[in-house]
């Protein structure tokens, strides 16, 4: 057994400095995210860094116009870590450069308080990734100016959004999605960021609404008192699921009826086990209502059924070197305490660590 210890890191000031803490605390991190990546990017769509770097400049006036301070925390990580802005545009790009070719296969879901086991909201999740960049990853504190809540979220290093909580009791999860096309807009990781930022659901939905959407993805949001929502978004439209049951799974393809009839569905494409998982996970989560708690939200993510490619996802041999998914790490939210519960491998054979906002 294994225990986590990302590094830990307290971002405060004006969004160029939070970006400027971040970018020195990291520098070598985040060059080990971009050499990843460089590589990623040659293996799944025959493209280089540079040319990496020419399509995500496209992306910068969008980002520019929907959240003018995130341009500004990513200058600041370019200062801090000795970098070209366009370098850290490029890592918070990188599912819409990769899209076309692969997706994070990744397995959430969220319990509400009003039929856990301990009266506790839950969000949980799987981050199904190539292994190597788990050792890119860091626990980020960032205080943001009021009203904005404080965030607390594990990231890759250089990306300025991930999966965790806030200080009002949002928490979120996300699946990759994949419609087969891009468009220029706003990159999912920006989108991410303003919907951890999100003091409320309505809050959250509406960061997805007003966003000129560059591609595809699912935010899996819960709060505090219990309520669970998923939240699809296309580059043509975006549709709300609400956890009528008390709780509520995704995986990598879509559930809106409004975004099925109008999209091509390329993640089911991509990764047909998504179809299992969902299946899988909801099964679970069925039969022990009113039994969930941390362990058991533990075992859940822990589940081998369909191995390799099960909710607990292990290296498939089959798979080309370069292409192999595997779950890097495993998340669970206490969002009643704000507390995340962290794996720093699969959850079936490493321990949690637990990690919450510091004075």
């Amino acid at each position: 057994m294994t225990k986590t210890g990302y590094p830990f890191i307290q971002l405060e000031g004006n969004p160029f400095e939070r970006g400027r803490i971040y970018g020195k605390e990291c520098s070598n991190l985040i060059r080990k995210s971009i050499s990843n990546y460089s590589f990623m990017f040659k293996t799944f769509s025959g493209m280089s860094w540079e040319e990496a770097k020419e399509r995500a400049r496209s992306y910068i006036p969008f980002i520019a116009e929907y959240s003018p301070q995130l341009i500004e925390e990513m200058k600041g990580i370019a200062e801090g870590a000795i970098l070209h802005f366009d370098d850290i545009v490029t890592l918070n790009s990188r599912s819409e450069i990769v899209l076309d070719n692969t997706l994070d296969g990744c397995t959430a879901f969220g319990v509400s308080s009003s039929i856990s086991k301990d009266g506790v909201a839950y969000v949980c999740q799987n981050w199904d990734w190539i292994r190597r960049q788990g050792d890119t990853l860091v626990i980020l504190q960032i205080k943001q100016e009021e009203p904005l809540p404080q965030l607390l979220l594990i990231a890759e290093a250089g990306i300025i959004s991930g999966k965790g909580l806030n200080s009002a009791g949002i928490g979120v999860c996300f699946n990759a999605l994949s419609t087969g096309k891009g468009k220029p807009g706003v990159p999912i990781h920006i989108l991410l960021r303003e919907i951890m930022s999100s003091p409320t659901l309505g809050d959250a939905v509406e960061a997805v609404a007003r966003a000129e959407r560059a591609s595809s993805g699912n935010f899996l949001v819960g709060t505090a008192e219990g309520e669970i929502i998923n939240i699809e978004s296309a580059p043509s439209d975006f549709g709300v699921l609400y956890a009528e049951k008390g709780y509520l799974a995704h995986t990598n393809h879509f559930l809106s009826p409004n975004i099925i009839c109008k999209e091509k569905d390329h993640g089911k494409v991509i990764l047909p086990d998504t179809f299992h998982r969902l299946g899988r996970i909801n099964v679970l989560l069925n039969e022990k209502v009113d039994s969930v708690d941390q362990k058991l939200c533990q075992r859940f993510l822990s589940d081998h059924k369909n191995a390799p490619d099960a909710i607990c996802r292990h290296e498939d041999p089959r798979d080309p070197e370069g292409k192999q998914l595997a779950s890097v790490y495993s998340i669970i939210m206490n969002l009643m305490e704000r507390t995340l519960w962290i794996s720093d491998s699969n959850p079936c054979t490493s321990e949690f660590c637990s990690y919450s906002f510091k004075k």
